[in-house]
């Protein structure tokens, strides 16, 4: 049974069954633009047409982190400005986990530490840290991916403001019980995915992580 599961998650595809016609950079500016004109192996057996599409770029992937403290079951949350969110019926303030982008080439772990100074105070070392996950957020239009981590964080001393200046980020931070944070889900407070994931999983993971983190 669990080979035959396997089976049905197996890829039948890698990045070798794409071909890249053409590729070209339509827009730069705080954020990048690329064209690709693309086929691509069927799941028939034939290969689909040329095609175009057109790809959101930040030139970097990403990290986000759950800060959670077993001691007192409380997660630390941020409060900031968010351009995408301007149209939100609520507010463009969202709130989220700590996330940031990954410098060059550094290992995802490093970043997650240098997030979790800059933006909510707490320092800890690598193996603090819990990778429970990747994810793209939207696939189909941008090539972000996003390793997310659970932090073991002793939110005692949680810094109250964060972010860094030369970076424009001005963010609210405070801490909640788990299952506040996730009441929040349902009554439409938390609206930023990667946030919704992570609460989501440590809440149905809890005791494993508990367990991971003594």
């Amino acid at each position: 049974m669990a080979n035959n599961t396997d089976n049905l998650f197996k890829h039948r595809f890698n990045g070798q069954n794409v071909t890249v016609h053409k590729k070209e950079r339509i827009f730069k500016q705080y954020f990048a633009i690329d064209a690709y004109d693309i086929s691509y192996s069927r799941f028939d057996g034939t290969e689909s047409k040329v095609f175009r599409r057109e790809v959101f770029e930040r030139d970097a992937d990403a990290v986000a982190i759950l800060a959670y403290d077993v001691k007192t079951d409380e997660v630390a949350l941020i409060e900031q400005f968010r351009i995408g969110a301007l149209k939100d019926s609520d507010s463009p303030w969202l709130i989220e986990i700590v996330a940031g982008m990954i410098d060059g080439n550094e290992r995802p772990e490093i970043s997650a530490i240098r997030e979790l100074k800059e933006e909510i105070g707490v320092c800890l070392k690598e193996d603090k840290l819990l990778r429970i996950c990747e994810e793209y957020a939207t696939p189909g239009g941008a090539s972000e991916k996003t390793t997310v981590f659970i932090a073991n964080a002793d939110l005692s001393e949680l810094a109250n403001h964060g972010g860094l200046d030369i970076e424009g980020e001005d963010i609210r931070v405070f801490k909640a019980p788990l299952t506040e944070a996730y009441k929040q889900i349902g009554l439409g407070r938390i609206k930023n995915a990667v946030t919704i994931l992570a609460i989501q999983y440590l809440l149905i993971e809890k005791e494993k992580v508990k367990q991971i983190f003594r």
